[in-house]
């Protein structure tokens, strides 16, 4: 598991009140119970620990992401050669 696939992880995991070896790389986030308000609260959370805004191009791409790794995919895309420093 890659380093932001653990923070989407972690994420997921407080946000739905899950365990978080439920929130595997290839799980479906609508198994997970992740609806659209609980997509909002991951992503706000992500932005907290990345400590940086999302350009809202990634919202946009996020939306078709439907894993775990999908979401990582598309933020390390969005991230480039500038990789998040998650705050402790």
């Amino acid at each position: 598991m890659t380093d932001l696939e653990g923070l989407v992880q972690r994420a997921i995991s407080k946000i739905c009140d899950i365990d978080p070896a439920r929130v595997q790389p290839e799980a479906k986030l609508r198994e997970l119970g992740v609806d659209s308000l609980a997509a909002a609260e991951v992503l706000v959370e992500l932005e907290i620990t990345l400590g940086r805004e999302l350009p809202i191009d990634v919202l946009r791409r996020l939306d078709d992401a439907d894993t775990v790794r999908a979401i990582a995919t598309v933020l390390d895309a969005a991230f480039g050669s500038e990789p998040p420093r998650p705050r402790p």
